[in-house]
């Protein structure tokens, strides 16, 4: 039996028609990748408590010097601050001000949210686009830190431009998502801040 338009029944369509399904798509991607960033920055910060420990060990017990350990631990973390930072604010991890935001409901609770990921896409954008200068600028010049290890600077400061393209990313698809009607679920803060 075939269906004729007269038949079609459902759901009425949402206000972001058809696009609203592939927007939670590409979100789903982006989520996907900021849990990807975030465990690499959990296995970072595990690789600085070894790095930090070995150098404590090696120079308190043994009597070593120890060259890259403090360095290569501060990277590290800068790394793992900014490679999660989009899966945080997703998680409800951010320090955040309540304060206005339970006191509002309805369309003014949604308009604050907007206006909060608007600002902070704003943020995010000059310091991503800052933070692509600086790391192409060490790329070009060859620039390394100066100490005795003398790593290349771009090498930490990747993490900048990267980490903070994520947020970009997922504060991003959120904003066009609720322009087109679409409901965000709120994390869920578990035992809270």
């Amino acid at each position: 039996m075939t269906k004729t338009t007269d038949d079609l029944s459902g759901p009425a369509p949402s206000p972001g028609g058809g696009l609203l399904p592939t927007l939670f798509k590409i979100r789903a991607v982006i989520d996907g990748l900021a849990k990807a960033a975030a465990t690499l920055a959990a296995i970072g910060v595990l690789f600085a408590c070894i790095a930090i420990s070995w150098a404590v060990f090696s120079r308190g017990a043994l009597g070593w010097n120890t060259i890259w350990e403090m360095e290569a631990s501060v990277y590290t973390l800068i790394y793992a601050a900014l490679l999660s930072a989009a899966y945080t604010d997703r998680a409800g991890g951010q320090i955040g001000v309540r304060i206005l935001a339970d006191r509002l409901s309805g369309r003014a609770a949604e308009a604050h949210r907007l206006v909060m990921d608007l600002l902070t896409l704003a943020l995010f954008l000059v310091f991503t686009w800052s933070a692509w200068d600086l790391f192409s600028h060490s790329w070009s010049t060859g620039w390394t830190s100066g100490t005795i290890w003398g790593p290349p600077l771009w090498l930490p400061q990747a993490a900048f431009p990267i980490g903070g393209a994520l947020l970009v990313l997922a504060v991003g698809i959120d904003i066009v998502i609720r322009l087109c009607g679409g409901r965000i679920p709120q994390p869920d803060l578990g035992g809270g801040h």
